[in-house]
């Protein structure tokens, strides 16, 4: 029993010392050689750690070429459907999205990407081990990743709602900022013909006689006029009027009070829209939708652009702002220098008081003892789930302005309060049993697995327990856990519900959003993704409440039914004795919800609804040797189990059968003994009573003496 429970922590246990298991026929023949033959060898699985999925996979292909579907697995698989809305143009009017599952053009199955993750810069502990990791993606059905990744689906444009977010007062000026400036020069506006929009705008005589040349040399993008600077002067202009404090703006060198630059700027959204309205029934590029079904605000774009697996699509509108292209980077692929680049910033940022939502450090995860194996202690630097700037008690927002008051509350890390901390498994990895070790997930009533989305542990609920086929006739004993009501109730940051504590998340202190403004099951992602205001929940909004349900986000979409069934559920299957998880269904969907204010200059009808992106599943299960090798621990566990238990019972037998026959043998030997002394005593009573003779002459004796 001891030998079987050494050698199952040999499998789940990752040392970082010398083993002698690692010895083979030939030199370093650990390394490349089956793992079958050396899976209790520390040396291969911290090589095999830091190996990706697709390199396990191309050196078990190698030793198994006939029993590949037996031993080798091709790893993590995600799988993605698209959202596409079919009637943009009545959302641009404020009425309800139509919406529409995509997949694969021939099926419609889900878009599969294989995620190859490769770890480096790694250390192992005594305890724990610390790495980074980058991932790449590959399409998995590459003879039909044109036709499938080239389809053209209608969504929300996330490049201006990153724009708009990052705006003062999150307004949309900078679509008259973009496009009214461009108006000026296409549409070849004279000074007539600006100084009537302007005076259109505020009837007075206090204009000056130059007033529209003014205009014009400071907002049109003409090389003879503002030129590049064109976009950098209405900026200054739409924060100036968005501003109340202030009573004057500059235009071309010329002081204008507070009604007259508010004119201007209305003036150059309505250039914008005269410049947007008469593209007529022409396609508005790059967005590929007419004005009418709101290009812009939203855009026809490729799959793989949307997902980033290709390039990205171009926004003019946000490029202003953020010059690059746009995507979802779902399946962005990374290289090492990339990552390491990112670290190198995020650190920077953070030593010097700047707030980077982005990697910090290495991660650390337990692999050296069964306590708490295969959990996070450490995610990307950081080790609490909700940060503020350098960690300060009275952290500042990018204005510099304290966000937090003299006299608190403080941030949880400060002393008045207690930090969460980051934890959870990593998801392939949970606490093992190890035959009677320790207490394990067959009497946990849940686990918890960390979300690399909401960067927080989530709680997993158990539901079933089973036996999984291995192979013919050989089962695994195994439990099943899902993300339920309650494990999403528990992943909402209280604290956030405080108003202190909203103030800091609208001041862009937390790296989190206050998940309390939206609706039971869902969580604001917005903070950590550059203000794109995106929605995390699973998939159809499956476990989200509303108060009111005339409010549910499911209720304000057309398309949507009611999700039920494992097609939805978020789960997992665990083996108890391993605490390894041999079947894993990680789903998630993006939404995004549409920035509205009154105050916006363009996009003015819409409402402020939340339309679905995408929504995906992470899976990876164990291959079939795999299973059986597990099978074997737990048949090995039950057999001694079995022998211990025929073991005690025969001894217990024995002992009553002992004890029997015992009290038998005392009671003859009792009952022997007690005749024996019945008959010495019996002896002893003749030897000293006289014959009957003797008594008759002695009685006679005495007569005569009496006489």
């Amino acid at each position: 029993l001891q030998f079987k429970i050494q050698e199952l922590k040999d499998y789940i246990l990752i040392s970082n010392q010398p083993d002698s298991a690692c010895k083979g026929a030939l030199s370093g023949e650990w390394v490349y050689a089956a793992f079958e033959k050396f899976m209790g060898c520390e040396a291969r699985q911290r090589e095999d750690f830091t190996r990706s999925d697709k390199e396990i996979f191309d050196q078990c292909v190698r030793n198994h070429e006939y029993a590949r579907n037996k031993y080798c697995q091709r790893g993590r698989e995600i799988q993605i459907f698209v959202f596409n809305i079919t009637n943009p143009q009545d959302v641009v009017d404020g009425l309800t999205p139509r919406m529409t599952e995509i997949g694969r053009k021939a099926d419609g199955g889900p878009l599969i990407f294989y995620k190859d993750c490769k770890t480096f810069n790694t250390e192992f502990g005594t305890t724990e081990v610390e790495f980074n990791e980058y991932c790449y993606y590959t399409y998995k059905y590459p003879d039909t990743e044109e036709a499938d990744l080239s389809q053209q689906v209608v969504t929300v444009n996330v490049g201006l709602l990153e724009a708009i977010g990052n705006s003062l007062d999150k307004i949309d000026y900078f679509v008259p900022v973009v496009w009214g400036t461009l108006a000026l020069e296409m549409m070849n506006a004279t000074t007539t013909i600006a100084e009537d929009y302007i005076r259109g705008q505020l009837l007075s005589f206090a204009w000056p006689n130059n007033f529209g040349a003014q205009y014009l040399a400071e907002f049109s993008t003409a090389q003879d006029m503002a030129g590049y600077r064109a976009r950098d002067n209405a900026i200054r202009l739409f924060e100036m009027v968005l501003d109340t404090t202030q009573e004057y703006c500059q235009v071309n060198g010329t002081q204008y009070d507070r009604n007259q630059c508010v004119s201007m700027a209305n003036s150059l959204a309505i250039f914008a829209k005269r410049y947007y309205e008469s593209f007529q029934t022409y396609l508005i590029e790059p967005y590929g939708l007419r004005y009418k079904d709101g290009a812009g605000l939203f855009v026809k774009t490729s799959i793989g652009d949307l997902l980033g697996y290709y390039a990205g699509y171009d926004d003019p509108l946000s490029a202003y702002m953020f010059p690059r292209k746009v995507s979802w980077d779902v399946v962005r692929s990374q290289t090492q220098v990339e990552v390491n680049a990112a670290v190198s910033a995020g650190r920077a940022d953070s030593s010097n008081g700047v707030k980077n939502t982005g990697p910090l450090g290495r991660s650390s995860m337990v692999a050296n003892t069964i306590d708490n194996l295969g959990g996070y202690t450490q995610y990307r630097g950081r080790t609490f789930v909700t940060e503020f700037d350098w960690e300060g008690c009275r952290p500042t927002s990018k204005t510099g302005q304290v966000v937090v008051p003299q006299e608190g509350p403080f941030p949880p890390q400060c002393y008045g309060g207690t930090p969460q901390k980051v934890g959870g498994s990593r998801g392939l990895q949970v606490k093992a049993k190890v035959w009677s070790l320790q207490e394990g997930v067959d009497v946990d009533p849940y686990i918890e697995i960390f979300s690399e989305t909401l960067m927080r542990p989530l709680r997993y609920s158990v539901v079933e327990d089973f036996d999984l086929q291995a192979e013919n006739t050989d089962f695994v004993a195994v439990r099943r856990f899902e993300l339920r009501d309650l494990g999403l109730r528990d992943a909402r940051i209280a604290f956030n519900c405080e108003e202190v504590y909203q103030k800091m998340a609208e001041a862009g202190v937390l790296n989190r959003g206050s998940d309390c403004d939206i609706f039971q099951g869902m969580f604001d992602l917005t903070p950590v993704s550059n203000e794109i205001p995106y929605m995390w929940s699973l998939p159809h909004f499956y476990q989200v409440q509303a108060t009111d349900p005339t409010q549910h986000p499911r209720n304000n979409l057309i398309g949507f039914v009611t999700p039920t069934g494992p097609r939805y559920q978020n789960m997992v299957v665990v083996e108890p004795e391993s605490g390894r998880i041999v079947e894993s269904l990680m789903k998630e969907q993006i939404s995004v919800r549409l920035y509205y204010d009154e105050r916006n200059y363009f996009f003015t009808k819409h409402k402020p609804v939340i339309i679905p992106l995408y929504w995906k599943f992470d899976t990876k299960n164990a291959t079939t040797a795999e299973r059986l090798l597990l099978s074997f621990f737990q048949s090995e566990f039950r057999g001694l189990n079995a022998g211990f238990i025929a073991c005690v019972t025969l001894g217990a037998v024995s002992l009553m059968a002992a004890l029997f026959f015992g009290m038998l043998l005392y009671r003859e030997n009792s009952l022997q003994t007690i005749e024996e002394k019945r008959k010495r005593i019996q002896a002893e009573l003749a030897s000293a009573v006289p014959s009957g003779r003797d008594a008759e002459g002695e009685e006679q004796e005495m007569r005569a003496d009496f006489d």
